[in-house]
This record gives C-alpha cells, sequence and structure tokens, in this order.
C-alpha cells in the first residue's frame, strides 16, 4: 500500500510528539533533571531568594536578538520538512538517554577538578599550575593568549610565559585563565552550517564568567565556582548544536538546514541539559542547583544565590551580545535593575582586546 507524503507527514508528528511527551513529560519545554544523590536542590550556604525579571526591557525579543546573532540570520518561521524532523528526533533520544548523551558530551577537563581541589587547599599555589600547563604546549599558548587580554593583564606589559603570567595574574588570575583555556575548545567548535556560531558562543559564556565572577565578589560568594558556573552554563547549547550538525551530516547531507532547525530545540531544552551535563561532570552541589534553577525564575519561585548571580549575569551579556550596549540610556536601565557593576559593559569589551 502507497502511505502519500501528507500522511507520512501527519504520522511524524504524531510520532515526535508521542515522543516528546514520553521523554519529558510536556509537549512543549521538558521537565527539569531530576536532582539525584548530592545534587539537592539548594544547600545550606545557598539560600532561596526570589528574583525579579527586569521590566526595562523585552526578554522575549532579547532572546530572539541573542539568537540571531549566535546565527547570524534571521529566525525564519516555516515549517520543517520530514527528514528534519527525524534528525530532531533522533537527537532528542539520543541527548535524553544518560548512555548515547555520554558519547555526544565532552569529558569534563582533567584539571578542572585539580582546580576546585585547590580551593580548599591553603597551600596550592601557582607552581602546581605551571607545572600543569607547561605539559601542554597548545594549553600554554591558549593561556598566555588569553593572560594578555586588556581584562587579565591590566599593567599593559605584554606577557610571555607562564611563569611570567603567575607573577602578573597571581594564583586566583591564573585559575581564571586556566580555566578558560581548556573549556574554549569545548564549547568553540566548528560547525558546517553556522561557522560563527561556536566562536559566538564561546565570547558569550565567556563574558558571562567574567560577569558571575565580578557579582559573587560582591555578594560574599567565592568568585571561581561563579566564574566556572558562568563557563559552563551554554553547554548543553553547543551540544545541542553540534550533535544536529552531526546528524544533520549523516542523514540529510544535501540538506542546509536554516537556524529555524536549531532554535526551538536549543531555546526549549539547553537549560535542562546544561543541568545534565553538570551532574554527569560531577560539578559542586550548587552550581548544579544553578542550572537547574534558572526556568523557575521565570515562574516566579525562589532560587539559591548563585542562580540568582547565573540569571542576572546571562541576561546582561545576552544584552551586550546583541549590541544593547550600544544605547547608553537602556544599557543604563538594565544595570541598574540588575544590580550590575556600572563598568560592566565596559569591562566586557576589554576581553577581547589584546595587550
Amino acid at each position: 500500500m502507497r502511505v502519500s507524503n501528507a500522511d507520512m507527514d501527519r504520522r511524524t508528528i504524531m510520532f515526535l510528539r508521542s515522543l516528546w511527551k514520553g521523554l519529558f513529560g510536556r509537549n512543549t519545554v521538558p521537565e527539569l533533571p531530576e536532582d539525584h544523590g548530592n545534587h539537592q536542590a539548594s544547600t545550606a550556604s545557598d539560600a532561596l531568594v526570589l528574583v525579579d525579571p527586569p521590566v526595562s526591557i523585552d526578554l522575549g525579543l532579547l532572546e530572539s536578538q541573542f539568537y540571531e546573532n549566535l546565527f547570524d540570520s534571521p529566525i525564519e518561521d516555516a515549517e520543517l520538512n520530514v527528514p528534519q524532523k527525524l534528525v530532531l528526533n533522533a537527537v532528542k533520544f539520543t541527548l535524553s538517554d544518560p548512555d548515547k548523551r555520554s558519547n555526544c558530551v565532552p569529558q569534563l577537563p582533567a584539571v578542572i577538578p585539580r582546580l576546585m581541589r585547590s580551593l580548599r587547599d591553603a597551600e596550592s599555589s601557582g607552581k602546581d599550575y605551571v607545572n600543569i600547563i607547561n605539559k601542554d604546549p597548545v594549553l600554554s599558548a591558549a593561556v598566555v593568549r588569553l593572560a594578555n587580554s586588556a581584562y587579565y593583564n591590566r599593567s599593559s606589559v605584554h606577557i610571555e610565559s607562564i611563569d611570567r603570567a603567575v607573577v602578573k595574574l597571581g594564583v586566583d588570575g591564573l585559575r581564571s585563565v586556566l580555566s578558560a583555556a581548556v573549556m574554549q575548545p569545548i564549547i568553540q567548535r566548528n560547525s558546517p552550517y553556522f561557522n560563527q556560531f561556536g566562536l559566538k558562543l564561546w565570547q558569550h559564556s565567556l563574558c558571562c564568567a567574567v560577569t558571575c565572577e565580578l557579582l559573587a565578589s560582591r555578594e560574599a560568594l567565592e568568585p571561581y565556582k561563579a566564574y566556572l558556573l558562568g563557563l559552563a552554563h551554554d553547554i548543553g547549547k553547543i551540544t545541542i548544536f553540534s550533535e544536529l550538525c552531526k546528524q544533520f551530516q549523516l542523514n540529510s547531507p544535501n540538506d542546509r538546514p536554516g537556524c529555524k532547525v536549531f532554535v526551538p530545540l536549543i531555546k526549549d531544552y539547553s537549560n535542562q541539559l546544561s543541568a545534565r551535563i553538570a551532574q554527569d561532570w560531577d560539578l559542586p552541589n550548587n552550581l548544579c542547583s544553578a542550572l537547574n534553577q534558572q526556568l523557575l525564575i521565570g515562574e516566579g519561585k525562589p532560587v539559591g544565590d548563585y542562580a540568582r548571580i547565573l540569571y542576572r549575569a546571562n541576561l546582561a551579556c545576552e544584552f551586550y551580545a546583541s549590541g544593547g550596549h550600544e544605547h547608553p540610556a537602556e544599557a543604563a536601565k538594565l544595570i541598574a535593575e540588575l544590580d550590575l557593576p556600572a563598568d560592566l559593559f565596559h569591562t566586557l569589551g576589554s576581553l577581547g582586546v589584546e595587550i
């Protein structure tokens, strides 16, 4: 019996809806990942607070502008074809299964847990980090390059070696730069479709890390933990994006999918996936909780201190990436409403300026 394209399309849509509901419990936004074991919703040092979303900007418009910047393309409102829907289905299924997901997500760089432990080690020194960095020429070059940005290198004297970086940055600064250097290749991945996506997402992640660090320093939280949270908060976005690219190349090599294929799944699922990956990576409890709690803010529910910092930092950095900082009046309103450092956007600009 022959099946028409229309019947096939209807069956595909019904199957996708059924699978989506079965996997995530909803037809639109998936359920938050469940907390297991030591990944509780909050900790004693992470008090729950209410967060008021800013009213000076249209959050829906800001989100759209941010995605259009990432993809360097307008978001079209168009129906997906059957092959595109099947690719989406395959990616959803893969990323919802812990075993299959592990093949899509890179391993957490081994140096990150070591840096986390160093926060509790009074004898930790820059020499320990130098020994790590000098074993890898690529890592060494990346650390020196980052250390020479105007933000990290306040002396305006070019840093030429790791030993010099230790002297100029100190242990805390070197810890942050080293973390950024090992996370950059995980986030800034190449793509056959949107070749600037990884770079732009990396720039956003670094800006968010710095903003989280600045806010944590003011609010009596651990700056390095907040910095790492900012670096890792969009790992779900790049994972979904990369897996979609891979599946399109494997299953529909002649298709040139527009951002309409990528954006809905990333919007609906990336926060939850970031939280799941953080759990898979065994990141600290309050960082996993902060990622889990991002959707709760929009629902008017209380969240932990790190979640509040991440929410404010991410909004500010999406605003920055979308060019909002070029409008002084709007920028000033957002700075005041989110209680951000007055010179934040100038600081973020210095991240891209090399000494």
